[in-house]
């Protein structure tokens, strides 16, 4: 490979990035399909998302912190291996206990490349490209968004749903091969000496629960959530007390990583909604085919390719707050729009709210990282990367689980007095609506930070 080295690196981390969101994508399609070959609801085939995302949430610290000790470089590449032995499990897999097994090691595998992938481009990268890279990453994030839903409904037309697990193995393969001939050593941080394995159990056991809590559709597990809370008490006071804790307690005095992290919970909590329950909807009510729900979803990956680079581009030439306000108000935009679905919405319609989704999400991703990462140590890269990762899937799963749980309850509720198809779409409006007003109060705390950077700014 004759290349600049840090290109080098790039294009071997992209193949990870590439891999794991096109997994993701094209799962979101075959959702449907998967429930309906082994016989399960929505709310069971929704563990098939959010165990793979549990086990992200519960090891990317730990995997971050691994390859900060031992190379983020090697862990990267050990985990396009674990990654595709895990996929050739799902493809093989024909219940959906051993589906999650399966979905649980290839979290795994996952999880190492997330953790390490871009703290090594934030390190290779000077902080004067660094913005620009990480947009770059962002534009390979969603072309493995836009390759997926449409490669998924074309393979579903043909083929049954391993399929959509088995394209992955060869391009692992590919990936671990390069990772570990190619992939530049990187920076370690010697001072590690533990890895706080009760903390992460704990915390891993506090996340769990607290989904299995929100995952009911008869409503709220009051019980669960109680045990959960618990759990994350006992996490924290350990975590203080700990001699190596999990958590860096001095990046949270960094009040750039805290208010980047809080905002990224607002956008992904948020998106999940419109990912996982639309295919339903437009298989369900719209009566719309895999392929073509999967060509429609593919309208938000498109636009975020096309904004994502420019966005990266920008933070590094006027600040990433501007950027990322803007990111809020088409965020808002896109889940009103959506909010407005029928069991006859125009194609259109819906096709507007899926392109502001994307302009919203492509403007957000890289300004938010490069401003995180900028803020934190070096020789911390690869603990910041694992904890964004963290933040972004924890996010996710509480996200899934939310927007389930609200609207299966929902949907029970209102069919006592409503056919189905309004039950549902009702059902639907809601969260939807939910997730504009999560998303607006996001961008009116983004607008009331910027006004009280420029005072400052001026003072100085």
């Amino acid at each position: 490979m004759k290349m600049d080295l840090k290109w080098q690196a790039f294009c071997i981390v992209s193949i990870g990035i590439f891999i794991s969101t096109l997994d993701g994508s094209i799962l979101n399609i075959a959702n449907p399909s998967i429930a309906h070959d082994i016989q399960v609801n929505m709310e069971e085939v929704q563990w098939v998302v959010t165990a793979y995302l549990l086990v992200i949430t519960s090891s990317l610290i730990f995997f971050g912190r691994l390859g900060d000790k031992v190379g983020s470089n090697k862990v990267y590449t050990y985990g396009f291996l674990v990654f595709t032995l895990g996929s050739l499990g799902c493809s093989l897999s024909r219940s959906l206990l051993i589906l999650i097994a399966a979905r649980i090691f290839q979290g795994l595998g996952a999880s190492m490349m997330m953790a390490t992938g871009i703290g090594i481009i934030s390190n290779i990268f000077p902080s004067g490209e660094r913005g620009k890279a990480l947009g770059l990453t962002g534009t390979v994030v969603a072309m493995g968004n836009m390759m997926g839903p449409s490669l998924g409904g074309i393979l579903l037309a043909k083929f049954q749903w391993p399929v959509i697990f088995m394209i992955n193995v060869p391009i692992g393969l590919l990936g671990f091969y390069l990772g570990y001939k190619y992939l530049p050593s990187q920076d370690l941080n010697h001072k590690i000496n533990n890895y706080d394995i009760r903390g992460i159990v704990l915390m891993a056991l506090a996340v769990t629960t607290l989904i299995i809590s929100l995952s009911n559709g008869q409503g709220i597990n009051i019980g669960l959530l109680l045990a959960s809370v618990t759990l994350m008490i006992l996490f924290y006071v350990w975590e203080k007390k700990a001699v190596y804790p999990l958590l860096d307690f001095d990046l949270f005095k960094v009040k750039t990583f805290i208010y980047g992290n809080f905002m990224a919970v607002a956008v992904y909590f948020t998106q999940t909604s419109v990912f996982f329950l639309l295919p339903f909807y437009m298989e369900t009510i719209l009566q719309i085919s895999p392929a073509h729900s999967g060509l429609l979803m593919t309208i938000t990956p498109v636009s975020m390719a096309l904004v994502a680079p420019l966005s990266g581009y920008l933070s590094d030439k006027v600040g990433s707050e501007r950027i990322i306000c803007l990111s809020f108000l088409f965020l808002t935009a896109s889940f009103l729009v959506l909010a407005s679905l029928n069991t006859n919405m125009p194609i259109i319609k819906m096709c507007g709210g899926l392109f502001l989704l994307g302009i919203g999400m492509g403007m957000f991703g890289s300004p938010n990282t490069s401003s995180i990462l900028g803020a934190i140590p070096r020789d911390k890269a690869g603990y910041g990367g694992g904890f964004i990762s963290t933040n972004r899937n924890l996010s996710y799963s509480l996200g899934i689980a939310s927007s389930v749980g609200i609207f299966t309850w929902l949907l029970h509720k209102k069919q006592t007095t409503l056919i189905y198809s309004l039950a549902y779409i009702e059902a639907s409006q809601t969260v939807y609506l939910a997730a504009a007003s999560i998303s607006l109060g996001a961008l009116l705390l983004c607008l009331l930070a910027l006004l009280r950077k420029k005072p400052a700014a001026n003072a100085e």
